[in-house]
């Protein structure tokens, strides 16, 4: 035998990827050129964590190893001259996280083959082994959120961005759009977009993190002030590895999007990321991102529409409730920003209506009607309080809840049933308590010319020979009866010629070519306009009837400027 021994040399072949959980084989050679005595061979796969600490002589390395698993693939005896190989099978825990090389940690893995001769140096060898997450098997869901800097309320620079998906794999393409707010004011410069890695992991004083830029992309400044949404796709890097919370170390990724805005703060915003392992091509396909800024703001006001029953056009929705008209529309407030403003067109509620405390709460003139009138809708005007209110309409107004389609469909709603509250109110409002006592003689009046009493104000509405005749009482400030007014509405504009505005206190009438004759007689005033005839006669009326001569010479008047009498053209 040979003073010198010569040991044998060692070859691995493995899977050139490992994913955790799964089993892979390991095939370990041995090379002799000479008969070679051993003890055993082992072979171990080992993995370490070297965690990086800046001390005051430089970076300092701690190496915990948190996996070891060990397999002998030979027992004590000699080895012939030749080529001898050995397979063994390794599983790593399902949970066991991916080779990693961080900024403050790095995670690796490597096989030791460990040949043992007696009296002799053992032949040992090392081989490095690459650890990735399990391949994808279907491709990233579709991202359905949109990320913004900032409220949509106000008038900072801010921008709002979406991304195709948000689970994205190494090499992978990600689309996304990016829509700048008031670019007109603001005078906004280059957009940044960086792959930003996350590195955490536990120490004597808690979990502390670092952040680690692994690429970054640049969007022009010319192309970022266009008034529509800039498009885009980001390349991942090949590198790129799926997250992990494991033995006191964690890993997360996120994409950073900031934008330069000179004398300003920069808005950013940090969009987390979900990294899988490599997809077939077949997989990776491009998902379009959400709608941003104003496309996005009208598809979901479009939406809203549609599902609250109104129609729609670009910042607004309109329709019909329970008699009511409700428009809706998008509006600029100074030092507010956006705000959705909800109008609503009633027919007269004849109450007086109003607001009055803090906050503000609907009041009408008379307590009576007051309190009927809360019964109503007061469990929607507490949620959505009105700004404004009299007897024709009420405003509402929100801060745009731009990108919460529920929050908008919740103040649509909330409008839609107090129109609905409105319209039931006014059916069940009792009369004033300073009429109420008229009541029945007001309705049969109101039933002679073939209309309805509105007992909250006091009005009734009705035909006579065709011609639209109302008795409506006036009320001043205080709540009280102050006159009535009597009008005929005729079916065709009335002529400029006639129009006149006459009071008592003016003395006699003025001359004039209608037949207003018995119309003078007790009136306080007397108006002729494009589209009525009106008398005003002062004080209450405790019954309508007491004055059908009124009200038929009120006929004849509108017969006559139909042309359905006398010379009128």
């Amino acid at each position: 035998m040979p003073l010198l021994r010569r040991r044998p040399r060692i070859q691995l072949y493995t899977p050139r990827v490992v994913v955790a959980g799964q089993p892979f084989v390991a095939r370990v050679v041995l090379l002799c050129r000479e008969e070679v005595p051993l003890e055993f061979v082992d072979v171990e796969l080992r993995g370490a964590l070297d965690r990086f600490r800046e001390g005051e002589g430089g970076t300092e390395e701690r190496v915990v190893e948190f996996l070891r698993q060990r397999a002998r693939v030979r027992e004590a005896g000699p080895l012939a001259v030749g080529e001898h190989s050995w397979s063994v099978t390794f599983r790593l825990p399902a949970g066991a996280p991916v080779s990693y090389s961080g900024g403050s940690y790095r995670i690796s893995y490597t096989y030791h083959v460990h040949a043992s001769v007696p009296w002799w140096p053992d032949a040992r060898a090392a081989f490095v082994a690459h650890v990735e997450s399990a391949p994808a098997e279907t491709a990233s869901p579709p991202a359905t959120s949109v990320f913004a800097s900032g409220p949509t309320q106000g008038e900072s620079p801010d921008f709002e961005l979406s991304l195709g998906t948000t689970v994205v794999g190494p090499g992978e393409p990600l689309r996304g759009a990016i829509a700048l707010a008031d670019p007109r004011r603001h005078a906004y410069r280059e957009a940044t977009l960086a792959l930003v890695a996350l590195e955490s992991a536990d120490g004597f004083l808690g979990r502390t993190s670092h952040r680690r830029e692994v690429c970054r992309w640049t969007l022009p400044a010319e192309r970022l002030r266009e008034t529509e949404p800039l498009g885009f796709t980001l390349q991942m890097p090949e590198g790129v590895v799926a997250g992990f919370d494991h033995g006191g170390v964690a890993l997360a990724w996120y994409l950073h999007a900031k934008v330069d805005v000179p004398w300003s703060r920069d808005p950013e915003v940090w969009i987390p990321l979900t990294v899988v392992g490599r997809r077939e091509p077949a997989l990776q396909g491009e998902r379009a991102p959400p709608a941003v800024g104003t496309r996005r703001v009208e598809a979901l006001w479009r939406d809203v529409a549609a599902r609250c029953g109104l129609a729609s056009e670009p910042g607004a929705m309109h329709g019909a409730v329970a008699g009511a008209a409700l428009r809706i529309s998008r509006e600029h407030v100074d030092g507010r920003g956006a705000v959705a403003v909800a109008r609503l067109a009633t027919p007269d509620l004849g109450l007086g209506l109003g607001l009055a405390g803090a906050p503000p709460r609907l009041v009408g003139r008379d307590m009576s009607q007051t309190t009927c009138l809360h019964q109503h809708v007061s469990k929607y005007t507490d949620r959505c309080p009105p700004r404004a209110a009299d007897d024709r309409g009420l405003v509402f107004e929100v801060d745009e809840p731009g990108r919460d389609a529920a929050a908008l469909r919740r103040f649509v709603e909330d409008v839609q049933a107090i129109a609905a509250s409105l319209a039931v109110a006014r059916e069940a409002m009792p009369a004033p308590a300073a009429m109420a006592a008229s009541v029945p003689a007001w309705e049969r009046a109101a039933g002679q010319l073939g209309g309805r009493l509105q007992r909250a104000g006091m009005a009734l509405t009705g035909a006579v020979d065709g011609v639209a005749i109302a008795v409506r009482t006036d009320w001043d400030a205080r709540g009280r009866p102050r006159r009535t007014l009597f009008e005929a509405r005729p079916g065709v504009p009335i002529d400029r010629r006639h129009h006149l505005v006459w009071r008592a206190e003016a003395g006699a009438p003025p001359a004039t070519e209608l037949p207003l004759a018995p119309l003078w007689p007790g009136a306080s005033e007397v108006v002729v306009d494009a589209g009525s005839i009106r008398v005003a006669v002062d004080g209450p009326l405790a019954d309508p009837l007491e004055q059908l001569d009124r009200i038929t010479a009120l006929t004849v008047v509108g017969k006559h400027v139909e042309g359905r009498r006398g010379h009128y053209r």
